[in-house]
């Protein structure tokens, strides 16, 4: 299975004055630019190198492009300049803006994404950086992050939506079940409560390995205060995506940051999540994120056989 991301704009595409904006805050004009690939934006995501040698990371995107894109950028600015230096997180250098255009600077990280489908040594490695962040006490500054709970309240509604719209599901243990898998959902609020640093975005393209093996977490506009093992139940599901027989169940039993999770949290979270992804999947084509939605039905498809497995392997659902 491939992944279908955006089709990004690239450096050279950008806005000369903006260009020569970000080059100030380097102190250097850029000579080299390279586009990465991931994501579902159409803005820029580009290693660039300037002609003094320093290298860095700039994304950028205009609302022509993608309004809510550039709404992001603005807000992963303010939460970028808060994260604690301890993290492991890019540093933050500097965000700039050129009439309807949003552009980010950062540290470059010499590494790349973990590959897919997930190799089982980076997939540990990842959800042992997550369990290693829950030892810290959460510190973002003054900046107030929003308690995931109520951040995802309105996205897990998703069957609640479906059942109001008097939408079938293709999915014939869905159709039957939507009722009681959104009374499931409606759980997931106690469940993600929680005072540690959730990213809330988190998959293979929001993960770097440098060149030390070290794991770095980027993109973080919807940084929330909330339960940490979401961010593991997250990857898991994409995991789920590439490899549908990968045991997931397996870690969440064995692994730190799950410690204490009951069965029972696990399965709210992955109802509403299902619930999310099956409404979204069935939404017309969003122009400027093309691939979005096919990205939702592979979520769907995975989530949804997951938590069947789930529910009857404890004869929860017919």
């Amino acid at each position: 299975m491939q992944m279908n991301f955006a089709e990004r704009i690239t450096w050279p595409a950008l806005p000369s004055e903006l260009r020569a904006q970000i080059e100030s805050v380097l102190g250097s004009e850029v000579v080299d630019s390279r586009s990465q690939t991931g994501g579902f934006s159409p803005g820029t995501a580009d290693r660039i190198v300037t002609a003094d040698g320093r290298r860095a990371f700039v994304k950028a995107v205009s609302r022509e492009l993608n309004e809510g894109s550039a709404n992001l950028h603005v807000r992963e600015a303010k939460i970028a300049a808060s994260l604690h230096s301890s993290l492991p997180v890019p540093r933050f250098i500097g965000h700039q803006t050129w009439e309807n255009w949003e552009a980010l600077i950062f540290s470059d990280i010499d590494g790349c994404s973990p590959k897919l489908p997930w190799n089982q040594n980076e997939l540990l490695a990842v959800l042992d950086v997550l369990a290693g962040m829950t030892r810290e006490p959460l510190d973002v500054g003054e900046i107030q992050l929003p308690e995931l709970y109520e951040d995802v309240r309105e996205d897990f509604q998703g069957f609640r939506r479906l059942m109001s719209d008097g939408y079938i599901p293709e999915d014939p243990w869905v159709a039957a079940n939507t009722a009681e898998l959104n009374e499931l959902a409606q759980k997931a609020d106690e469940a993600l409560a929680g005072d540690q640093l959730v990213h809330s975005d988190l998959r293979s393209d929001n993960l770097l390995i440098d060149t030390s093996g070290e794991i770095i977490l980027v993109d973080w506009p919807w940084a929330t205060r909330g339960a940490a093992w979401y961010d593991g139940l997250t990857v898991l599901i994409e995991a789920k995506i590439f490899n549908p027989d990968f045991d997931a169940d397996r870690l969440i039993a064995s692994h730190e940051l799950f410690n204490g999770v009951a069965s029972e949290a696990v399965d709210a979270v992955l109802a509403g999540l299902a619930g999310f992804y099956v409404d979204a999947a069935r939404r017309p084509p969003i122009p400027s994120l093309p691939t979005l939605r096919d990205y939702h039905a592979k979520q769907a498809s995975a989530t949804v056989a997951w938590l069947k497995g789930r529910l009857d392997s404890r004869s929860r659902l017919a």
